[in-house]
């Protein structure tokens, strides 16, 4: 198997173990508020930095200004509130416009 599948699958796994702590430990309690915006926030997190090291590559080299400006278009749409789906076919756009004409 692949070093990235192996990562994928431990950072579900961590997911999974997180998740699953609070219903065992709490017992039916729920988290504090701000412990359950970390427990939210945890699975994007981990596909963010799991993206950010495909995007960069290994050390640096694999560095890809399309993707990079696909990226921050994607940001900037999902801060003015486009939406998940508008954000992604924003910054699948912009990848393509900057590849294209790049």
């Amino acid at each position: 198997m692949s070093t990235m599948l192996w990562t994928v699958l431990g950072f579900a796994l961590i997911n999974y173990v997180v998740k699953a702590i609070g219903p065992v430990l709490l017992h039916g309690r729920s988290f504090p508020p701000r412990v359950a915006a970390f427990v939210d926030a945890l699975p994007a997190a981990l596909l963010a930095g799991m993206l950010a090291s495909s995007v960069v590559g290994q050390a640096g080299r694999g560095l890809d200004p399309g993707m990079l400006g696909g990226l921050a278009t994607a940001a900037v749409a999902w801060a003015l509130r486009a939406g998940q789906l508008g954000s992604v076919v924003l910054g699948v756009a912009a990848t393509a416009a900057l590849r294209h004409f790049g």
